[in-house]
């Protein structure tokens, strides 16, 4: 009668983990993908959980809980056992409709974001719950939140001892091809840094403005997702930080056929340096990324025949789109007005996060394989007006970048849906990355509702 008994017990747990409540519920190991992926060479796949609302950001807190974001309900904890039988505990850390993306966590501060307010709240990471009647902290306020994407991607900056001392907080257009962005003024597609008060939920620090952060690069679209690189060491008094950019759908523009912008522009990876001293922040100016006037060529051949300017241009080549005459490509070509990605993504991939794999803390045979330390993870989203798509997956690349040779991509894919053309459907569609200290890979899919774990086999 055991397994009986187990198995009516996970199909109800299966159920009550798409219902809201304040209770943890639990689903067992084993369940299948809603759509079949393709795995690299070494590596499985498996679903951790199903049937989630819109899972979108994610990171571990200090007990290894994977905190995650559900896009619509508010932040869940999740949280391995092994009663009734091996599986998953879900248990809802906080009910708010408004959390779009971000979150980050700090010890017992569990950083999350609104179109509008990013918040700090007081975390228990032994019983996953916040503070009972502990306000949250409105620790930035006036963010920009009236845009097509306000996602508000988050990122603690630490100080040599692994103290944090900063907060990035990104911010998108205000629609998609966004000339007010040109202004770093305006707020829009840009990632600004918040030095950090003292914390304390007793006496909670004024609210710093978002008018007032340091902004540390512009023209940047939609920067979905960054990271502090793991090697490579930045001069004295600046951090380095490493971008993922969705290109703008340029379908619009009258001078660009629909073959050409079917496979053009590509999406990128962006690399800032950006001061971290008084005197740096003062006397350095933030650099602008190009958006809205110059983005990146993918497929030069895309349309031999509508677009034949591009026949003989390279991947990777800044090219104008042409809002303004004197917005040309000789415009585009001067790193004054436009820095140039360091890595090209296939167009309509949507990267929306990247991270790198570090040593892990605690050796298991299932983390992924030693070789890849140092490499960078980044999630593709997926094209909705890409044929066929292109994305649906998880890739990986070393760093430092190395220009690929003979239109080589750069980077390869990890986990992918195995049947392109039925995406979006019921595809994976990758949004947050997480490593765990056992060195395995966490991500969240958002339209499939679920969260899998990558893993050597």
């Amino acid at each position: 009668m055991g397994p009986i008994y187990i198995l009516a017990l996970s199909i109800l747990t299966l159920h009550l983990s798409a219902v809201p409540s304040v209770l943890a519920t639990f689903q067992p190991l084993a369940v299948p993908f809603r759509s079949p992926v393709t795995v690299a060479a070494g590596l499985s796949a498996s679903v951790i959980f199903s049937n989630l609302t819109t899972p979108r950001g994610i990171t571990f807190d200090t007990e290894q809980n994977l905190l995650v974001v559900e896009r619509g309900f508010g932040v869940t904890a999740f949280t391995p056992t092994t009663f009734p039988a091996p599986g998953w505990n879900r248990t809802v850390v906080i009910q708010n409709t408004g959390f779009t993306q971000g979150i980050q966590i700090d010890g017992d501060k569990l950083y999350v974001s609104t179109a509008t307010t990013t918040f700090i709240y007081q975390y228990n990471a032994l019983n996953r719950s916040i503070a009972p009647n502990v306000a949250p902290i409105s620790i930035v306020t006036g963010i920009p939140g009236d845009g097509d994407l306000t996602t508000h991607t988050l990122q603690l900056e630490q100080d040599v001892s692994g103290k944090a001392v900063a907060l990035l907080i990104a911010d998108g257009p205000l629609e998609n091809i966004d000339v007010t962005a040109r202004d770093p003024a305006s707020g829009r597609s840009q990632i600004r840094r918040f030095v950090l008060p003292t914390i304390s939920f007793s006496d909670p620090p004024a609210p710093l403005s978002w008018a007032n952060g340091q902004i540390i690069a512009f023209g940047i679209r939609n920067p979905a997702g960054f990271a502090f690189p793991t090697v490579g060491i930045p001069p004295s008094g600046s951090k380095f930080l490493l971008v993922v950019e969705n290109g703008a759908s340029i379908d619009g523009l009258a001078n660009l056929t629909s073959a050409f912008v079917n496979d053009n522009p590509s999406d990128e990876l962006e690399f800032v340096k950006y001061p971290i001293s008084l005197s740096g922040i003062a006397s350095t100016a933030p650099k602008t990324y190009g958006f809205p006037d110059c983005t990146s060529l993918w497929n030069p051949l895309a349309d031999p025949v509508g677009n034949p300017s591009f026949v003989n241009k390279t991947r990777g080549f800044q090219f104008s789109l042409e809002l303004e005459p004197s917005r040309d490509d000789a415009f585009c070509a001067n790193v004054s007005n436009n820095q140039p990605p360091i890595l090209n993504f296939q167009a309509h991939s949507v990267p929306l996060d990247i991270k790198f794999y570090e040593p892990p803390q605690r050796f298991t045979p299932k983390g992924l394989p030693l070789l890849l330390l140092g490499h960078a993870f980044v999630s593709f989203h997926g094209s909705f007006d890409r044929s066929p798509p292109t994305g649906y997956g998880v890739v990986q690349f070393p760093y430092p970048i190395s220009r690929p040779a003979n239109n080589g991509l750069g980077y390869s894919f990890v986990v992918q849906a195995t049947n392109l053309n039925t995406c979006p459907g019921s595809c994976i569609r990758p949004v947050g990355l997480a490593f765990g200290k056992d060195g395995r890979l966490f991500v969240s899919s958002d339209s499939s509702g679920e969260l899998f774990v990558i893993e050597q086999q």
